[in-house]
């Protein structure tokens, strides 16, 4: 996250309402950072990957702010993985903490490359 929005977040992090809504979207902004970094650590520009993948510069900049009206859709966000020449890797696992210790051998994981 870039110093100015981490400077906002907290600003923001100080009004309970925000920080409801903040803690709700907490899973799209963190995708959208991974996303940025997946672009940055490729070299490319938010323009560069754009045109690579046919999208707008404001369409992957909206992908990685993790705002919008709703989370990005599952083909978008492979797009935009494989044009910054990475594998997208989903995991599920059990929540921390929602296995009790005799369960820990059984908890719930599963991994798959898109």
């Amino acid at each position: 996250m870039s110093k100015k929005l981490e400077q906002l977040r907290r600003q923001g992090m100080t009004n309970e309402g925000f920080r409801e809504g903040y803690d709700a979207r907490d899973g799209l902004i963190r995708l959208g950072d991974m996303l940025r970094m997946a672009r940055e650590a490729s070299g490319l520009t938010q323009e560069t990957l754009a045109t690579k993948i046919g999208m707008s510069q404001p369409a992957v900049s909206r992908l990685e702010s993790g705002f919008g009206p709703h989370g990005p859709e599952m083909d978008t966000v492979m797009r935009f993985v494989h044009g910054c020449e990475a594998e997208l890797v989903v995991s599920v696992k059990s929540r921390a903490g929602s296995a009790s210790p005799d369960e820990k051998d059984a908890v719930m994981a599963f991994s798959t490359s898109l």
